[in-house]
């Protein structure tokens, strides 16, 4: 199946689901809401805890707490945190990301107080259409919140839908997390100039959010190639940013070889560890290789990759994530990447999100 067919079915997976009937538990009067608590990247999942060390939890584990590519210390894509379903209370309700899980199949306490929440309409059709097996809902508890009831008839048939649709399960979670820190992030003063001058200097537009400054611009004689670095530098983290981009020959340019050889072939040139240490230049890392994926930014076919960056003489190190793209307009191709220095931070996760967000305004 094609990338785009993949889109397309994930459209019309969306719309099934939220033509079905509301759950049961109900919301306060919408303009009352609370706006939803909770880290970022952070699910409160409710599922019969018997179930949580067998297959049905297995299954849901590698769903939603997957690798998180290009990290070192076995991060993962989303934090699960388990909640007895019994525990369930307005304060929980609250939270931004929650699933509730539920195998029919058994007779717990914990899922009958999770049952309790579907609409006898839903339950009806649960156990005559076995191809029905979740439900979302926004903002039924709070501003901003998304709930995802997951059910099936039996564990094995739950299992089998959560296994089916794995990308399309993350990627719920994935786009809302994404649009609210791109929310947060240029609510605050964006750098207007800074845009304006690469948009200038370089034609393509990016939003630039406050703090980050740009370390180096450079353009070739003919206009085809460029360069241009952004950088946000503290005490605890350094960010950074930065979009290259050159002629567009042929498709061979979106291979993983191809993409990791201009990679270093940039580093190698313009980012080191240390300015006067021409050996200190930046790499990727090999021990651990880079994770690649093919995704849809902003309408076009973009290759994702997740990987580990080390300066050549191993003083530094890092993740990274970057895009390839084309503009056929133009006739460029262009490697954008954000990469992270935080040798104090145990968790990369959230830096590496907020540089997508960047990486991800770029036209």
């Amino acid at each position: 199946m094609s990338y785009i067919n993949l889109i397309k079915n994930g459209f019309y997976f969306i719309l099934l689901i939220t033509t079905l009937s509301a759950c049961g538990g109900r919301s306060a009067e919408r303009g009352n809401l609370l706006s939803a608590k909770g880290d970022s990247g952070e699910i409160l999942l409710f599922m019969d805890s018997t179930k949580w060390e067998g297959e049905l939890g297995k299954a849901v584990r590698e769903v939603f707490a997957e690798k998180l590519g290009g990290t070192l210390r076995d991060e993962r894509i989303f934090t699960i945190r388990l909640i007895n379903p019994l525990a369930i209370n307005d304060l929980l309700k609250t939270h931004r990301n929650i699933i509730m899980l539920t195998s029919f199949e058994s007779n717990t306490k914990e899922t009958r107080k999770l049952k309790s929440f579907y609409a006898e309409e839903t339950l009806n059709k649960i156990q005559k259409e076995d191809s029905l097996f979740m439900l979302l809902k926004r903002n039924q508890f709070a501003k901003d919140q998304i709930l995802l009831f997951l059910f099936n008839k039996t564990d094995q048939g739950l299992i089998k839908h959560l296994k089916a649709n794995k990308l399309k399960l993350q990627e719920i979670f994935e786009s809302a997390e994404v649009k609210r820190l791109s929310a947060k992030l240029f609510n605050a003063q964006e750098k207007i100039k800074l845009a304006e001058k690469a948009l200038n200097e370089h034609q393509f537009n990016v939003r630039i959010p406050y703090g980050y400054d740009e370390v180096n611009t450079e353009k070739s004689s003919n206009g085809k190639e460029g360069f241009v670095w952004y950088r946000f530098l503290d005490p605890d983290v350094d960010k950074s940013f930065f979009i290259t981009y050159k002629p567009y020959s042929n498709q061979n340019q979106f291979e993983k070889d191809s993409i990791i050889s201009w990679r270093n072939a940039i580093c190698q040139k313009r980012l080191f560890g240390d300015p006067d240490n021409k050996e200190s230049f930046v790499t990727t890392e090999t021990l651990e290789p880079p994770v690649f994926k093919p995704v849809m930014v902003k309408g076009r076919y973009s290759i994702e990759t997740r990987g580990l960056w080390k300066t050549n003489n191993i003083s530094m190190g890092g993740s990274f994530i970057s895009y390839v793209f084309a503009d056929n307009k133009k006739g460029r191709i262009y490697y954008v990447e954000g990469f992270v220095y935080a040798p104090s931070k145990m968790s990369k996760r959230e830096y590496l999100r907020e540089l997508q967000v960047i990486l991800t305004t770029i036209q």
